[in-house]
C-alpha cells in the first residue's frame, strides 16, 4: 500500500525536517534527487521519499534492493556545514535515529554495526548513506540517505541475502508478535522526530551526547563474536 504522504505531513512533529516533501512512486535513487534540489538551493529539511529505486546504493557503490511499497527510501537534504572532525556524524545519527525508532516502536534489539548498518540479531534492518556536496552558491551540504527494510518478507530477499537480511516485520514475528503488517508512516514519522533532534546536537557541537546514545546502541564485539 502506498504511504499516505498528506498523514505524514500533517502529523510529522519536526521543526524543519520535512518542511518540504517530494513523494515519487519510483526514482533511480533518493540521494540523487536529494543532492539535484541541495544543488540548486532547497531548504534545510527538504524530504525525498521513493517507495521503488531503480539505482539505490550504499556503500562503496553497492547496490541497494528493495521491493516495491515494502520499505523506507529516504533522503534528507542538510546544511550544517560540517567541521573535519564531523564527517562521520552524519551516518551516526541516521543509524541512532532508526535504531532508537525501532526500538522505542516495536521493542526489538535494533543495534548499529559501524559504520552506517542497523541490523537485528546480527541480521541488517537498515543502512545509512550520506552524500556531501556544494550548491549552486559554492555552499556546502549534505545529503543523509536511508534505507530501512520494513515490511519485506523472506521471500523478497534474493537468495544470497536471506541469511544476513531482516526487516521490522520479520523480526518482530521472529520473537512471537504477530506477522502483520507494519505502519511505514509511524515509523517514518519517529525516525525523523530522533533524527532532528540528534543533528540539532551535532549543529551546536554536541557531540558528546551523539557519542553516547552510539556506544548504547553499538553491537558489541562479545555480541559479534557469538555469531
Amino acid at each position: 500500500m502506498p504511504m499516505d504522504i498528506t498523514c505524514l505531513q500533517a502529523t510529522l512533529q519536526t521543526a524543519f525536517i520535512g518542511c518540504q516533501t517530494e513523494y515519487h512512486s519510483q526514482v533511480a535513487s533518493t540521494n540523487d534527487i536529494g543532492i539535484a534540489r541541495g544543488t540548486a538551493g532547497a531548504a534545510e529539511g527538504t524530504l525525498i521519499i521513493a517507495e521503488h529505486q531503480t539505482a539505490g546504493r550504499g556503500r562503496y557503490g553497492r547496490r541497494w534492493d528493495a521491493p516495491l511499497g515494502k520499505s523506507l527510501l529516504v533522503s534528507v537534504v542538510l546544511r550544517h556545514r560540517l567541521l573535519r572532525d564531523q564527517v562521520a556524524f552524519p551516518n551516526l545519527i541516521g543509524a541512532i535515529a532508526i535504531a532508537q525508532a525501532i526500538r522505542t516502536m516495536h521493542e526489538l534489539d535494533a543495534r548499529i554495526k559501524v559504520p552506517n548498518d542497523v541490523r537485528i540479531q546480527e541480521k541488517k534492518v537498515a543502512g545509512v548513506l550520506t552524500e556531501l556536496a556544494y550548491d549552486d552558491q559554492h555552499q556546502p551540504f549534505f545529503v543523509l540517505g536511508f534505507g530501512v527494510n520494513v515490511n519485506s518478507v523472506l521471500k523478497d530477499f534474493p537468495l544470497e541475502l536471506r541469511e544476513t537480511a531482516t526487516s521490522v516485520r520479520m523480526a518482530a514475528a521472529r520473537i512471537g508478535n504477530q506477522d502483520v503488517e507494519i505502519c511505514r508512516i509511524s515509523l517514518l514519522r519517529t525516525i525523523l522526530c530522533q533524527l532532528e533532534e540528534s543533528y540539532l546536537q551535532l549543529k551546536v557541537g554536541e557531540t558528546d551526547l551523539i557519542m553516547h546514545q552510539f556506544e548504547v546502541l553499538q553491537e558489541t564485539t562479545s555480541h559479534e563474536s557469538g555469531h
